[in-house]
């Protein structure tokens, strides 16, 4: 968080709306040129190589894609797909609560006023420590909060939620917005996975639809093997979480889809 934070003080010329970062990748939007970004990147991943005694091959070997972003819908789904990452992945988390992005301050105004009230200024020594380097000894306007620079230093997060008419709007996307997440994970060519709430209230919606059944369950086995499939293929859902869902024989889903 404190690298990630720090290299963007070094590329003035782009800014971040939000950003989560995961166990094996990043996911960030930017307001930018193509060719600054990448620069960015690649002074990102220097300092996690010099600066991390436990950097593993996987940092080592980390590489960036852009995706240019041409209309306001698919900025908004964008930054709602990177504010619920963390949330998908970690089921002791919500998009306002995980730690490690821009996520928790969007319309949180307790999480904003905390950094105001706690943030503690970020020392000279301090800034020597993070990096070993002297590049970044003029960065101003850096404050911790929980012991790394609060994203609220670096990100724009008052144009990010101008996106949204109001905090309720971009509630009721942030959790219920799931097509539109899986448009964006097929873009970005990614293997999401989506809660099993998520899911259930898709199918049911569905099957409803679909088949004249609200009940997916209960449908023939014909049917359920049709779901399991669109389950599969177009939300990366995996055997065991198929079988839940459709309440099928697990053996059946493997021999659907083998590993």
């Amino acid at each position: 968080m404190n690298l990630f934070a720090l290299s963007l003080k070094l590329h003035t010329g782009i800014s971040v709306l939000t950003f989560e970062l995961m166990s094996n990748h990043i996911h960030a939007l930017f307001y930018g040129e193509d060719t600054d970004i990448r620069a960015w990147f690649k002074c990102f991943v220097k300092l996690l190589k010099h600066n991390l005694d436990h950097a593993s091959d996987a940092i080592i070997s980390l590489e960036g894609k852009c995706f240019p972003i041409n209309n306001d819908d698919y900025l908004r789904n964008t930054l709602l797909y990177i504010n619920r990452n963390g949330f998908v992945i970690s089921p002791e988390e919500s998009p306002f609560s995980y730690p490690w992005g821009a996520n928790r301050y969007y319309f949180n105004p307790e999480a904003k006023l905390r950094f105001s009230v706690s943030k503690k200024v970020l020392k000279f020594r301090e800034k020597r420590a993070m990096t070993r380097s002297a590049l970044f000894d003029k960065a101003e306007g850096l404050f911790l909060v929980d012991g790394y620079i609060s994203p609220m230093c670096f990100c724009d997060i008052t144009a990010g939620e101008s996106l949204f008419r109001n905090a309720r709007q971009y509630f009721t996307k942030v959790s219920k917005n799931l097509e539109s997440n899986k448009d964006i994970a097929a873009i970005i060519m990614e293997s999401s996975y989506y809660i099993d709430d998520d899911l259930y209230a898709y199918l049911v919606a569905f099957c409803s639809k679909q088949y004249g059944c609200k009940n997916p369950t209960m449908l023939p086995a014909a049917e359920k093997i049709e779901l399991a499939k669109k389950l599969h293929y177009d939300f990366n859902a995996g055997n065991k979480q198929i079988a839940r869902m459709l309440k099928m024989d697990l053996s059946a889903v493997y021999s659907l889809f083998p590993l």
